[in-house]
């Protein structure tokens, strides 16, 4: 029986040798699977692509790691100057890191390359109001809202009007986001006679407000916000509440 048991091993032995030194066979596919993503984690497979750059810097982004992302994105400013998504989450994680001078300089380098991205245009505006640049601020502002002609751009500026306790150019703004959202080219939105009718009541023009809240329903009697408002005002919700859309 001894001599059994050693000729088992001896095969037990032989047979594991015999396992030739590839990635044929499973366990060593493993072995190299977990090799390949242990070069990937320490870096080991060479630089990173731009694009492989900016998807991780998005990914730091997401999360909030704003050095991880500064650090991401910094090369590819260097490598690709004037890429504007390079140049945005630079700008962008500077501007969380507190460098609002290197966050403008890069947002607006993205804003040159990429005319008109909203992304681009709030984040800016976001940095030019941290440094109190307020001429500024509208001037972007106001121009996107008029070459794009949407009301993105002037509902941001009547908010940031609003912080700053202008309340004449937040009326302004509002206003002319109803006027460029017509309805021609895309559905009409109750945003701006909402914001609008929230500011009107802070200045206690209730029966502008009303007004104005009862436009909004007119353009969606589904938005929860403005039944609500319109309930706290005392307005019956029927066929006669909602008005024509304008200013």
């Amino acid at each position: 029986m001894g001599s059994h048991v050693l000729s088992a091993r001896r095969s037990t032995r032989m047979t594991v040798q015999s396992f030739p030194m590839d990635c044929h066979t499973p366990v060593r596919w493993i072995a190299c699977s977990f090799a390949s993503i242990a070069m990937t984690l320490t870096g080991c497979q060479g630089p990173r692509s731009t694009e492989q750059s900016i998807e991780l810097g998005d990914h730091y982004l997401e999360f909030g790691d704003w050095q991880k992302a500064a650090d991401t994105f910094q090369p590819v400013t260097i490598n690709s100057p004037g890429l504007w998504k390079g140049e945005y989450g630079y700008g962008l994680a500077m501007a969380h890191l507190g460098d609002l001078v290197t966050a403008r300089r890069c947002l607006e380098t993205a804003n040159d390359h990429s005319p008109g991205n909203l992304l681009i245009i709030e984040a800016l505006a976001e940095v030019m109001f941290r440094q109190g640049d307020t001429g500024q601020l509208f001037q972007l502002l106001r121009g996107a809202g008029a070459s794009l002609g949407r009301t993105e751009p002037y509902l941001v500026l009547g908010k940031y009007a609003i912080k700053l306790k202008d309340n004449d150019s937040a009326l302004l703004a509002f206003q002319a986001a109803i006027e460029v959202d017509s309805g021609v080219t895309r559905p009409r939105t109750t945003e701006p006679y909402y914001q609008l009718a929230m500011l009107q009541l802070s200045l206690g023009n209730k029966a502008e407000a009303t007004r104005r809240l009862r436009q909004a329903y007119g353009v969606s009697a589904n938005d929860p916000r403005v039944i609500e408002s319109l309930q706290s005002q005392g307005v019956v919700l029927d066929a006669s509440t909602a008005l024509p859309p304008g200013i």
